[in-house]
Parts: C-alpha cells; structure tokens; sequence
C-alpha cells in the first residue's frame, strides 16, 4: 500500500508527463487498440 509521500511522488509525476501523453502519439499507439475486440485463440 502507498504512503502519502508515495502518492504525492506519484501524482507529481503524472502531472509532469502528462502534456507528453497527450501530445506524443508514439507513447499512446497501444491506446488505440483499447477497443477493439480480442478473441482468444484456442
């Protein structure tokens, strides 16, 4: 379980990445894939 010192360190680091997820679409081209149907293979 996160301590607060965790969570603000976690949080501080989302806040500074964020522009750059938002922006750079190499970091976000597995997200496209979110929702389109996987079937397993058997």
């Amino acid at each position: 379980m996160c301590n607060q010192e965790d969570t603000d360190e976690l949080k501080k680091a989302a806040e500074t990445l964020y522009d750059d997820y938002k922006s750079d679409k190499e970091l976000t081209a597995f997200t496209n894939l979110d929702f389109e149907d996987f079937y397993e293979a058997k």
